[in-house]
């Protein structure tokens, strides 16, 4: 009789271990059959056409400078295989010889302040991680949907209020770690934000976290929780505009860019298979039909080089 008892009690373990290890799977969305290797020549792609004659703007430079900064932080902190060093250093290569030798677009004097400093200089690099089941993807968001055409531009900040608070943080004076009143009140503000204007939230608050000055201007706690606020806000976001009949199509851009900037916080609510496979679909319907503007085609292959590099490092 103990006998018996004792060899259903493995068993109950033994289901218990598997359902868990079940559950690991799911929340890990095992890449699809020949996704991983796919990922470097999309990237590969991706650099290829901004090679041929595209003149870059500054949504392009930044996104490639982007790219090599997230490169840079996962070999310093992540010892590659002999074959992912190779691959790296090959991306890293192209990215710096097309941000050297392409054509430059009509970019701005504010714009060319943040794209002589931005993730090159004062850099604080930090282990990269993919955090699972952190955000509240059950959060209701049905009543979002029904007002969300008419909420989608509200908010702050701006794209002027954006660009002024990115070149402040990435021109810091590291004897001084002063940030501007304007651009702390943009970055702590609890007001109501949507579409853009959230993501530029995030995104600000990246830069800074991984400015040298960041650990003098606040806790790192304070700056995942402030992250984590704001990406539990755009997945309801994502969630509305998904249960939209034309939710993927009109704000494809917007989409893109959500999963992009907060899977730069490590979320896999965003940086997952399924997004991949997802926005690898967008690009083969590109090549079908004349969709969208050329300036909004342009915007989503940087996100897309963004968001495939940070796939291939953190899904890989």
């Amino acid at each position: 009789m103990l006998l018996f008892a004792n060899i259903c009690l493995k068993i109950a373990t033994l289901a218990t271990i598997c359902g868990i290890l079940s559950q690991l799977q799911v929340a890990g969305a095992a890449a699809p059959a020949g996704s991983v290797q796919q990922l470097p020549q999309r990237i590969y792609n991706l650099l290829h056409q901004l090679s041929c004659g595209r003149k870059l703007n500054a949504s392009a430079k930044f996104a490639l400078l982007l790219a090599e900064f997230l490169i840079k932080q996962k070999m310093r902190y992540i010892t590659p295989t002999r074959y992912d060093r190779q691959l790296y250093y090959q991306l890293l290569h192209k990215m710096k010889q097309l941000g050297s030798c392409a054509s430059q677009g009509e970019i701005n004097q504010v714009q060319e302040l943040i794209l002589r400093n931005a993730f090159q200089r004062n850099v604080l690099l930090l282990p990269p991680n993919l955090k699972y089941g952190a955000l509240n993807a059950n959060a209701e968001y049905e009543q979002l949907a029904l007002s969300y055409d008419s909420l989608v531009s509200q908010g702050a900040p701006n794209r002027t209020q954006s660009d002024l608070c990115m070149r402040d943080i990435v021109n810091l004076d590291t004897s001084k770690c002063q940030l501007s009143l304007n651009c702390l009140e943009l970055l702590t503000s609890e007001a109501p934000a949507y579409g853009y204007q959230r993501t530029h939230q995030a995104l600000l608050l990246y830069m800074l976290q991984h400015h040298i000055c960041a650990p003098s201007l606040s806790p790192p706690q304070l700056y995942e929780e402030l992250a984590k606020g704001h990406c539990n806000e755009i997945l309801s976001e994502q969630n509305a505009i998904r249960s939209l009949a034309l939710g993927l199509g009109k704000y494809k851009d917007l989409y893109l860019e959500q999963a992009t900037i907060c899977g730069l916080w490590g979320y896999n609510e965003f940086l997952n298979w399924r997004n991949v496979m997802e926005i690898d679909s967008w690009r083969k319907e590109e090549e079908q039909q004349e969709g969208e503007e050329e300036e909004e085609r342009e915007h989503i292959k940087d996100l897309s080089l963004v968001f495939y590099i940070n796939a291939l490092l953190l899904l890989h």
